[in-house]
């Protein structure tokens, strides 16, 4: 049997840490979590934990960044996928209801919250709203018609979806009936634009 070098020990001790930290703080939160709870539940150390991440804000910040990345491919797919505008419609309603009820939104505001007078992690959490909307803009981009509408308009209507959704995502986590359903059916009539098929010349 081949044993593993100390950086391959090292790597697979990170991923089991963000695996086991995810659930950890989706389940409970980012304020209630402690480091020592998600070395108890990975079985390893707290030492092992920060030589990983270093601290439990960063550890939560790699959570996060995976979680942000598979979340909007996960919106990409369902959209792609959809035969129509309505279908579209119906597969953002259910993704932003899973999404919400997953402790997501609960855990982003939690850290944002606690870390916002760090400028580090203000940096940090910057680049990943402005990650958000490249995602976004790619998801847009793969239901408009080629050519149209432009690239800039494709990009502020990306940051419009993510500043919304972010603005809804906030007041779920103490108003439960808080819906994008009103904003959805706003740009019903853009997206028929958007998912249209190309006309001929």
């Amino acid at each position: 049997m081949t044993r593993l070098t100390r950086s391959q020990v090292q790597e697979l001790n990170r991923e089991t840490v963000l695996r086991v930290a995810r659930d950890v703080f989706l389940r409970d939160g980012y304020v209630s979590t402690s480091v020592a709870a998600v070395a108890k539940d990975a079985g390893f150390t707290t030492g092992i934990v920060y030589s990983s991440f270093g601290s439990k804000a960063d550890l939560a910040l790699g959570v996060l960044e995976v979680l942000q990345a598979e979340q909007i491919a996960d919106l990409g797919r369902r959209v792609t996928d959809a035969a129509s505008t309505s279908d579209v419609l119906d597969h953002v309603r259910a993704w932003a209801a899973e999404a919400a009820a997953s402790g997501w939104v609960r855990f982003e505001l939690e850290l944002l919250l606690d870390t916002i007078g760090d400028p580090r992690l203000a940096a940090v959490q910057t680049r990943r709203q402005e990650a958000a909307v490249e995602q976004a803009g790619v998801v847009l981009r793969s239901l408009a018609p080629s050519g149209a509408p432009d690239d800039e308009t494709l990009e502020i209507l990306a940051e419009a979806a993510v500043d919304y959704a972010i603005g809804v995502a906030i007041r779920q986590v103490t108003n439960a009936n808080a819906s994008p359903d009103r904003f959805l059916r706003l740009v019903t009539p853009l997206l028929a634009v958007l998912t249209a098929p190309d006309q001929p010349a």
